[in-house]
């Protein structure tokens, strides 16, 4: 047999619920995969397109009606699923992942439509390789689960995802009994980072050049030492020590049965450069970005883990979670032509030398059901618990409250806080009043000196300095 898949019941009674609505569905796999096997958390299924807004033609229009006339066929949209698996990592915290894809429908469609699901599945993970600068895969193999509608049958197979020519292995698809124990790390990073953007950087757009400024901070994150709870732990360590002495006691089993997850702080201590070896140079730039702030990250490891594992998980978390908010932030300014028209302004004012404020969005949480893993969502500064809930939703095909949204990790900076004081003051002596603060706001006058981006617990600025 090959690689071992295991699911729990949670996993199960979404199963049973797919197969009692013989609908014909595709969606992805998400949990956490280890070198021994893979753990399914969640199934979610790929969320409706809106086409309504789109004029399609009689060819289009014609395959639309044959599509909705048969219950036995579904049109798999190779774009629509990995923009729906791009979106879905940025809700993922460290350690999870998206493992594979899901095909629900009859046997013989999915033997017809074996060439495009693998297809899909490639370009799955082709697309969520150029965001995730730091792959905390054990293994690359990756899932196409087939469920039968008719027959209830499960056919599990894995892919070498980084190999084209790889033919399908065969997977052992098992549930594991009782609910499994997951262990949370967690820290509090704060942010100060300066970083030139050269002059032949200058014509790029904003997410390039930010993602350039940041690569190096990024890599120092991966270089960077730990404490884990105060103390430096072997990596080949397992993370928790105390399962022998829980053992023999069944009541405190019993409680980590229903509390499954465990904290645990992690200290990171990034190395500094030694610039007595580092020969100084004279970089021709066309401005001076500052990144600046504090973020919360967190990460869910299972119960057998050892101290490498935690760590390179939090490390991931950290690096997603700085990489969604500019995405997203810049994906924002995009959709609105207003914004966009904001955006060709400061490129122009930013010659000479402007204030422009951006706030990246901040991070709020939610508990998955029955289960104390947290997914996460990003807010503006306008946004409410009701848009996060939308986002659980069509992502996770989650069922929450608006209690069940935490959004006490993070809180939206002021605008004193976003700009450098020795700025804010000289600015508000030519202005007057004080500017109204929006995350979205770009301040823009004729003569300033930095840009700002911002998000959460303190606030992520990044700003923009003449050189």
């Amino acid at each position: 047999m090959g690689r071992l898949v295991t699911y729990d019941s949670v996993v199960q009674e979404k199963l049973n619920s797919i197969i009692k609505q013989k609908n014909v569905q595709s969606g992805l796999i998400i949990g956490q995969c280890t070198d021994q096997k893979d753990i399914v958390i969640r199934l979610c299924p790929t969320p409706q397109k809106d086409d309504s807004s789109e004029p399609k033609n009689d060819d289009q229009n014609q395959k639309e009606a044959k599509n909705k006339s048969s219950k036995d066929t579904i049109e798999l949209d190779e774009q629509w699923i990995c923009q729906h698996a791009k979106q879905l990592m940025r809700a993922l915290p460290g350690g999870l992942n998206i493992l594979g894809l899901y095909i629900a429908a009859p046997t013989d469609y999915n033997i017809k439509q074996q060439a495009l699901q693998r297809q899909i599945l490639f370009a799955i993970f082709k697309t969520l390789s150029k965001s995730e600068k730091l792959n905390y895969f054990c293994s690359k193999e990756r899932v196409l689960l087939n469920i039968c509608t008719v027959t209830s049958k499960i056919v599990c197979r894995t892919f070498d995802v980084n190999d084209y020519k790889s033919s399908a292995n065969p997977a052992e698809w098992k549930l594991q009994s009782g609910n499994l124990r997951w262990q949370q790390v967690k820290c509090q990073l704060a942010v100060d980072i300066k970083f030139p953007i050269k002059k032949e950087s200058g014509s790029l757009s904003l997410q390039k050049q930010i993602e350039i400024g940041l690569d190096p901070f990024f890599k120092s994150i991966q270089d960077a030492y730990t404490l884990l709870n105060g103390l430096q732990r072997d990596s080949s360590e397992l993370l928790d020590t105390s399962g022998e002495n829980k053992k023999s006691k069944k009541k405190q089993s019993s409680d980590r049965d229903k509390f499954p997850s465990e904290c645990h702080n992690i200290e990171l201590f990034i190395p500094l450069e030694n610039n007595d070896s580092i020969n100084p140079e004279v970089i021709d730039c066309v401005c001076m970005m500052i990144c600046k702030g504090a973020v919360q990250c967190r990460a869910y490891v299972h119960g057998k883990a050892t101290v490498a594992d935690a760590i390179n998980a939090l490390k991931q978390d950290i690096i997603r979670s700085i990489t969604a908010r500019c995405e997203i932030h810049c994906e924002d300014l995009l959709l609105i032509e207003e914004e966009q028209k904001s955006m060709l302004i400061f490129m122009y004012h930013l010659i000479l030398d402007p204030l422009v404020v951006h706030e990246l969005p901040r991070r709020v949480f939610a508990c998955l059901p029955q289960s104390d893993v947290c997914v996460c969502d990003y807010q503006f500064h306008s946004d409410t618990a009701s848009d996060s809930l939308d986002a659980f939703k069509e992502l996770l095909d989650l069922e929450l409250a608006e209690q069940d949204i935490d959004m006490s990790c993070e809180i939206s900076p002021t605008t004193s806080t976003l700009i450098l004081p020795e700025v804010m003051e000289d600015r508000l002596s030519e202005f007057g009043d004080t500017p109204s603060h929006s995350p979205m706001n770009l301040y823009v006058p004729i003569a300033g000196v930095v840009a700002t981006i911002a998000v959460g617990v303190a606030s992520y600025m990044i700003g923009f300095n003449n050189s």
